[in-house]
């Protein structure tokens, strides 16, 4: 019970909240580029079952799963830049000067 907990305490440190209306090992995070990510804590195997963009990936590592969550904020970044820098292009392209 003791590991479940530091998956908890590790979800909630990460903006994740426990889903509404479900067991307290369901836990979902939005997300503007990827939409809900979902991580439901698991006990056998004891790990956390991660669900993005209709991919499931499994973590019983939490550096592993630190990595994954930091790929997925900096893709998200990126991606924005890139639609800002654009739309930034497009409004002075249309300016009269």
């Amino acid at each position: 019970m003791k590991l479940a907990s530091m998956f908890r305490n590790y979800l909630l440190q990460n903006n994740f909240w426990a889903k509404k209306g479900a067991d307290c090992n369901v836990y979902i995070r939005h997300d503007s580029a990827n939409g809900g990510i979902y991580a439901i804590i698991k006990t056998d195997p004891r790990g956390i079952e991660i669900t993005v963009n209709s991919e499931t990936l499994f973590f019983n590592n939490f550096d592993e799963l630190d990595g994954f969550l930091a790929n997925i904020n900096h893709s998200r970044n990126e991606f924005q830049r890139i639609l800002t820098r654009k739309l930034m292009s497009r409004k002075l392209r249309t300016l009269e000067i």
